[in-house]
């Protein structure tokens, strides 16, 4: 109640004020909304660079592209003045990310979307909400502003979702029968290829759960009339989304990967698809953020330890929470009659078949064990952090490059061979 009376009192007002102030931008340009837990990026990132290719000016906002402001959607006054930018630059199109955070407080009041894309609903974000009851709700409220709701008919929530949007709407899938459905997939270690109405698709971005980030895409691209051509010609060298599934170059003969993944959904889905492609083992360093859902840390745990054969459970950005307890609420999701710790000081792999972890509460020491440990062939993931170039402990922004904490860590064991 507290909350929503702040919702209306104080975000609604702000973002009617931006909105006149800036006279109202978002009216004079074509908005395509994402919203849903994961996918956001990399389903945006595509759609621009999809609509680039095909002669449109479009614009972006999304995590990726709105640095230093530590939120998908900004605040009123960033996301008008924006918006305001993209069309004295002359854009007539902007691809949005909206988080459940931006449509419960109103940041995209005085918006309307020519089309929006769910792309799932998974648990994140309990520390807000309360209930997944009213994290879907906030999420609905999005194609309440819009023309078409672009919807994921796979997604666990589809039905409680579909009750509540009164939008126009088209389906995607693989599994249930949809308006728009991929068939034939194959994945290999380099390509993932499926086809649509028999038509056939080709990606070098090898992730099965990479087909609904681009069944979205098609969805929102068959609806704007566009050249099924520049779709297919776009995806086969899928467009590089910083920090997503992004590769560090080394000569340790080592797969070392970076990843925003920070849900159980998230992790479980990335982790999976690299398992299909890993052939020697599955190293993942990863945390969860602090001052936020508590609920979920076990549940990566548990997921994490089901998938990966070993895990360097680290910081991620603290805030007023002790790493080592956050680590500990991890760990706690564990089986530790399917697992073993392992002894920093003495980093022995003693069996193979069983999941190994470290608690190691610095970031970059996690990267130096899980290097150390790592033989020709396996495959690491660093996850959470992803693009952001910083990380917070307490109140304070630390300088921070996962690429770089991998660097450092190649360099010390070169050095220590």
């Amino acid at each position: 109640m507290i909350r929503q009376l702040k919702n209306l009192l104080w975000h609604l007002p702000k973002s009617i004020f931006w909105n006149f102030y800036f006279g109202f931008p978002g009216h004079k340009l074509t908005l395509i909304g994402v919203t849903g837990t994961d996918g956001k990026t990399t389903t945006c990132t595509l759609m621009q660079k999809l609509l680039e290719n095909s002669g449109i000016k479009c614009g972006l906002i999304s995590t990726i592209s709105s640095p230093g402001l530590h939120t998908t959607s900004p605040g009123p006054k960033d996301l008008q003045k924006i918006l305001s930018d993209y069309k004295k630059l002359g854009y007539t199109h902007v691809v949005c990310e909206v988080t459940s955070h931006a449509l419960d407080q109103y940041r995209y009041w005085g918006c309307h979307f020519k089309i929006s894309v769910m792309t799932n609903i998974s648990h994140e974000h309990l520390d807000y909400h309360k209930t997944l009851k009213n994290y879907i709700a906030a999420k609905a409220k999005l194609f309440s502003q819009s023309t078409l709701a672009i919807l994921n008919r796979d997604d666990p929530h589809y039905l409680t979702l579909k009750k509540l949007v009164k939008t126009p709407t088209l389906t995607y899938g693989i599994k249930n029968k949809s308006d728009i459905t991929a068939k034939n997939i194959k994945v290999t270690p380099t390509l993932l290829s499926f086809t649509i109405n028999g038509k056939t698709f080709t990606t070098d971005s090898n992730y099965e759960y990479q087909i609904y980030n681009i069944l979205a895409c098609y969805s929102v691209f068959s609806k704007l009339d566009l050249d099924l051509n520049i779709f297919s010609q776009t995806i086969t060298n899928f467009p590089e989304t910083k920090g997503r599934r992004e590769k560090v170059d080394n000569n340790l003969r080592l797969k070392t990967i970076i990843d925003f993944a920070h849900t159980p959904n998230a992790l479980s889905a990335t982790l999976t698809s690299l398992r299909q492609s890993t052939s020697g083992r599955l190293i993942v360093i990863f945390g969860a953020t602090g001052g936020r859902d508590k609920t979920k840390r076990p549940i990566m745990g548990k997921n994490v330890s089901q998938i990966a054969d070993i895990a360097i459970i680290t910081a991620d950005d603290t805030r007023n929470e002790k790493v080592e307890a956050i680590n500990q609420q991890i760990i706690s999701g564990i089986n530790p009659d399917q697992s073993i710790e392992i002894d920093p000081l003495n980093p022995l792999i003693t069996k193979a078949a069983i999941f190994h972890y470290a608690d190691i509460p610095n970031r970059q020491d996690a990267f130096n064990l899980a290097v150390k440990i790592a033989k020709p062939g396996d495959t690491i993931i660093a996850c959470g952090k992803g693009h952001e170039t910083t990380i917070l402990h307490g109140k304070t922004e630390y300088p921070w490059s996962e690429a770089e904490a991998f660097r450092t860590a190649f360099r010390l064991k070169t050095q220590n061979v």
